[in-house]
């Protein structure tokens, strides 16, 4: 054995001791501790040693000794020298003599293997199996948390030292487990250890982490998002698409979205028009197209039911290499904390901005194409949902734009796209709805089916959608979906693909993890599979995105000439592009298209071209398929067009924000009604753990089983850490939360953020509360603020009938006089100056309701300069208009710049580059989306920051607010 570390500590050296045999013999191993490999025993009950506590600082852990020994049916905690065990402890185990649990040659033992990888072994003395099982290797990790709710299961983790580190859960307490030592994590840095750490949680992130957790592997997998959170995406499934979905076992759960289903393909071109139903596969065969928001969140169920372990708002800073070779990644969590995944394999499924990608030297491709096109579309109601449209995929052709018609998610929304000249995007932005209803009028078809379109959301655009391939794979690292390859979406294959990627590296590697240069060479097979797969694709998609298109008459004429389901098995995968497009009938279609317009040198030079790159196409597609080297060593081709901007600067290294909220499970604990269409709602942790402490007139966003965010005051007792409470005003004409929550019943899930508030109780003299109607429930917690203080107060509270005064009488009852409920139906209009004009000096008025209640409270206010008004409002301001300008935002952390017109929004711009930014209201009233402003002097014109703070450079809310200078920097 190698000599151990030098522990030092109270004593001197310390000493490692094991009980061996089973009449309790003890043997001292001494200093010689390193590189020993791994077990456990059990012994007889009264063994005992003496032992020195020391500390080490090796590898960032504090190591505690000392042992015991548990008698069966014992208490639930044991001594371990001056320190108690309890569950969530890990423990440290050494090894019976000439026994091994991981590998025969202790010189062989990792840090972070898994203990039973090679032998598989039942641990005598647990009666456990932690075989495929992997502890966090750090006290009160998130893992372990849950490990304590399996009461038979265990975990453990080779250390640095070639010890065990085993997770104590009630179970091992009961089974009469003698421990060795005591371990603590004492480093800033928090590692756990495991088989694959995955950077992405959509599409290739979840096709990947399903079948490695089905496996048994460990897998990690981190996204920066809060979900539900959207992306950029035009979300169209073929079946090839959809039979993904059933592999990574998400169909069930996105089907129960009520999806339309295409079953056809309609094409609609110059004189030409062609439907094909679309082949089987498997036992597919419809398409869908479901919003990003809603599909993304059931592939993360689907991941997480097969054993991933999904973690939400985790930004990744850095992957670590060692010697050459990816093993892990550095991230904070939501709440700041620095942390390390170590890994076998580091995999980017982190899109077109990969972090991974740049961590590991590949963030330029090696080759890549300009897009000629832009995308522009919008959601509507579906005015031909009842008709054979509703299962019909539109495609139609004009000039130089495509565009698209996608029946969408759920039934009777629709989804149109036009994917015209990349210019045309700035005028999208600029005006937008002029924009689209030229775009909308070129397309006769299109203009008849869309006719009477209702609930129109706003327009949205991108223009980068360049085509890349980079470096896929290395040393313990693999990139899949965009953040290795990325072709143009005019061909719908983007998630197809992501998927497929995912799930294909999956079976390359599943296998070989343990083996470093077998895991390598799989990952490169995979790579050269994936190359082989998408090249074809990727170049039809090059001269899809041509600018000018190819003649649409020559286009018509390869649809004349095809026959079968061709048309859509090329979005199927089922044939090759070039298998349709032939070089025989891209002539034929050349000759038809000469004949049929004045032949000249530019429509000869145009037709020869075409020919010249399916020529070449061909030749390079039977070059992949022999050639053994990497795809980039054979070059650009003719039908790539030449992008000699600059490759877009790497992401900047991220740096842990404050503690950002991260929505917790919950689900409702009680309801009870308070008048005829007012209910409370009870909430309580699913993980039983207590709800966040919390202040009078804070909020909570309410995240609804549908996907929809509400905001609602907390109304219960702020004692209470167990159970939080809404009271929630039933609004048929509402936005549609309150009609859902109104619809839940005891046990619906749902998940909460916060509390946080933006309406906090100041210390005062004395209190005047003025609620209207639903109003009154921040103004609940605040009266028992007051009164447990012994403060001085009087509530005034009116509403429109008896019948919208929740919790009036309550309240009449027990504060008496100090109450005056305010009849509209019968009674007079307060007069506000009554309740504020005598208010001595440091007094505040708070007030909840309708504005006009609320502006009346703060005019009244205002003539008294020593009396502060403080509101809460249920929706923005009405101010007068104000002139947008147009400016620039600088995202630090995303090392991008978007611009924002007049017509946009702060916010939209930025989703653009920064699709999961928080944001609920949208209204400036919530608080979700405050981001930190680094350089520049933001607008404010959200309901949050008070008059007295509009100077502020600090925060921002960007979905109202705006910037005075030119260009704005902030930390997103």
């Amino acid at each position: 054995m190698q000599r151990g570390p030098d522990l030092g500590g109270e004593g001197g050296r310390v000493k490692f001791v094991q009980a061996t045999g089973i009449h309790g013999t003890l043997q001292t191993l001494g200093d010689d501790v390193e590189g020993v490999a791994t077990g456990m025993q059990n012994v007889v009950a009264g063994s005992s040693v003496a032992a020195q506590r020391g500390r080490a600082e090796h590898d960032d852990v504090e190591v505690w000794v000392g042992t015991r020994v548990r008698d069966i049916g014992g208490e639930d905690s044991t001594e371990v020298s001056d320190r108690i065990v309890r569950p969530g402890y890990a423990l440290e185990f050494l090894p019976q003599p000439g026994e091994s649990f991981v590998d025969d040659r202790l010189d062989e033992v990792r840090h972070g293997a898994e203990l039973g990888v090679q032998s598989h072994r039942r641990c005598p003395g647990i009666g456990g199996d932690f075989s495929r099982r992997q502890a966090a290797g750090a006290l009160r990790s998130e893992q372990a948390s849950r490990a304590l709710k399996q009461p038979e299961t265990h975990w453990g983790v080779v250390s640095a030292h070639g010890h065990l580190h085993v997770l104590i859960t009630p179970c091992a307490i009961r089974c009469n487990i003698i421990d060795i030592t005591v371990v603590k994590v004492g480093s800033s840095v928090q590692r756990e250890f495991v088989d694959v750490v995955v950077v992405g949680a959509r599409c290739a992130g979840t096709a990947l982490a399903a079948p490695l957790a089905r496996a048994g592997r460990t897998v990690v997998v981190l996204d920066r998002a809060a979900f539900p959170a959207d992306t950029m995406s035009t979300h169209v499934l073929f079946p090839m698409g959809v039979n993904e979905l059933d592999r990574l076992g998400a169909l069930d759960k996105i089907l129960a979205l009520n999806p339309s289903r295409m079953t056809h393909l309609r094409l609609d071109l110059v004189g030409t028009s062609r439907t094909e139903r679309f082949q089987r596969v498997g036992e597919i065969d419809y398409g869908i197209s479901v919003p990003r928001i809603d599909q993304d969140l059931q592939l993360i169920a689907a991941a997480r039911e097969a054993g991933a372990d999904i973690r939400e708002q985790c930004t990744v800073q850095d992957v670590i290499v060692e010697d050459g070779r990816a093993v892990g990644v550095r991230y904070f969590d939501g709440s700041g904390t620095v942390r390390e995944v170590r890994a076998r394999l580091v995999v980017g499924a982190d899109g077109r901005h990969s972090t991974v990608a740049n961590g590991v030297g590949e963030w330029e491709p090696y080759r890549r194409s300009r897009n000629g096109r832009g995308m522009v579309f919008r959601y509507m109601d579906d005015p031909a949902a009842d008709t054979d449209w509703a299962s019909t995929l539109w495609e139609g052709r004009r000039g130089d734009t495509i565009a698209f018609a996608f029946p969408g998610t759920p039934k009777g929304r629709l989804l149109v796209l036009f994917m015209g000249p990349r210019a045309e995007v700035a005028e999208a932005r600029t005006d937008s709805e002029v924009h689209w209803a030229r775009k909308v009028a070129e397309f006769p078809v299109l203009a008849d089916r869309i006719a009477g379109a209702t609930n129109q959301t706003a327009i949205r655009s991108t223009g980068q959608t360049h085509a890349y391939f980079r470096r896929s794979s290395g040393p313990g690292w693999a990139l899949i979906g965009d953040a290795g390859h990325f072709k143009d979406p005019v061909l719908g294959q983007g998630m197809r693909d992501a998927m497929w990627m995912g799930r294909r590296l999956a079976e390359h590697v599943v296998d070989v993890l343990d083996d470093p240069r077998k895991l390598d060479a799989a990952a490169r097979a995979w790579e050269r599979a994936r190359d082989l797969e998408c090249l074809p694709t990727y170049h039809y998609g090059n001269l899809e995105t041509r600018i000018p298109a190819p003649p649409p008459q020559l286009i018509a004429s390869v649809v004349r000439n095809s026959s079968g389901t061709e048309l859509s098995d090329i979005h199927q995968r089922l044939v090759k592009p070039h298998g349709v497009y032939t070089t025989k009938r891209i002539v034929k279609a050349g000759v038809a298209t000469l004949m049929s317009r004045w032949p000249t040198p530019g429509n000869l030079l145009e037709i020869g071209e075409l020919v010249t790159v399916e020529a070449v196409v061909r030749a390079e597609l039977m070059a992949a398929r022999t050639y053994r080297g990497r795809m980039r060593s054979l070059g650009p081709i003719v039908g790539e067009h030449r992008d000699d901007e600059p490759w877009s600067q790497p992401p900047r290294r991220p740096k842990p924000r404050a503690a950002r909220s991260i929505p917790v499970a919950a689900q409702v604990a009680g309801i009870r009604p308070v008048s005829s269409d007012t209910t409370v709602f009870d909430l309580k942790r699913v993980d039983g753990e207590p709800w966040t402490e919390w202040t009078p007139g804070a909020h909570i966003d309410l995240h609804l089983p549908s996907g929809k965010v509400r905001q609602y005051s907390l109304s219960g007792d702020v004692s209470d850490r167990e159970t939080l409470s809404v009271a929630v005003l039933r609004e048929p004409e509402g936005r549609g939360g309150s009609v859902e929550i109104h619809d839940l019943a005891v046990g619906a899930a749902v998940a909460v953020v916060g509390p946080r508030n933006n309406f906090a109780l100041d210390d005062a003299t004395e209190y005047v509360f003025i609620a209207g109607g639903i109003g009154i429930t921040p103004i609940l917690t605040m009266i028992a603020a007051a009164e447990n203080a012994g403060k001085p107060w009087r509530l005034l509270y009116r509403g429109r009938s008896a019948a919208h005064l929740p919790f009036g009488a309550d309240l009449a009852e027990r504060y008496g006089d100090k109450v005056t409920l305010s009849n509209g139906e019968t009674d007079p209009r307060p007069d506000l100056g009554s309740w504020i004009d005598g208010l001595p000096a440091g007094s505040a008025v708070y007030s909840c309701g309708p504005n006009s209640l609320m502006e009346a409270v703060v005019e009244t206010a205002d003539r008294h300069p020593r009396v502060t008004a403080h509101i809460e409002r249920f929706v923005p301001t009405e101010s007068a208009p104000r002139e947008n300008n147009s400016f620039e935002v600088e995202l630090a952390q995303s090392n991008a710049t978007v611009a924002v017109t007049a017509e946009m929004s702060m916010l939209d711009a930025i989703r653009g580059a920064v699709p999961d930014l928080p944001a609920s209201c949208e209204n400036g009233l919530c608080g979700s989306c405050e981001v930190a402003v680094l350089r520049g002097r933001p607008d404010h014109r959200d309901d949050i920051i008070g008059p007295a703070e509009r100077t502020r450079t600090d925060i921002m809310y960007p979905c109202v607010s705006r910037s005075l200078d030119a260009t704005l920097t902030i930390d997103a």
